[in-house]
């Protein structure tokens, strides 16, 4: 049985993003409260999804 509780209303930052990087293992992506989990090869495609969704939204569909 455990003996340590868990807060039921964690802090939520909402201004929280961190990348983080495992060493060559993995990148972690911290959003607010959400960690979310990759390969260097998913985080690389991950991040040219991104950027070219900031260039569609900033210019258009051109």
């Amino acid at each position: 049985m455990a003996s340590d509780s868990v807060d039921p209303t964690p802090d939520i930052v909402p201004t929280k993003f961190v990348v983080e990087d495992n060493i060559g293992e993995g990148i972690h992506v911290h959003l607010r409260n959400t960690r979310i989990e990759m390969s260097i090869d998913d985080f690389e495609t991950f991040t040219e999804n991104v950027t070219a969704a900031q260039k569609q939204l900033n210019h258009g569909d051109r």
